[in-house]
């Protein structure tokens, strides 16, 4: 079983449906989901849309790039 997401418990939470929020961000279904399992980064943009969708500052789902991204050196 795949493990459900903050971003996941939030939309369902709010009753928003996959399709519906693709909808809402006019992105297809499948990058919606791969967004929300965290298999696909979200731009900054889509980032902020999902967080107005979802009543929630965009930092609280999405962790800022200076955390994600790994240095070498």
């Amino acid at each position: 079983m795949k493990e459900v997401t903050e971003l996941r418990k939030l939309r369902e939470a709010r009753g928003e449906s996959l399709t519906g929020m693709a909808k809402q961000l006019n992105i297809g279904v499948s990058r919606y989901y791969l967004i929300e399992s965290g298999m696909r980064p979200a731009t900054r943009e889509l980032a902020e849309a999902i967080g107005q969708i979802l009543q929630v500052s965009s930092d609280s789902i999405f962790l800022p790039v200076s955390f994600t991204v790994r240095k070498d050196g």
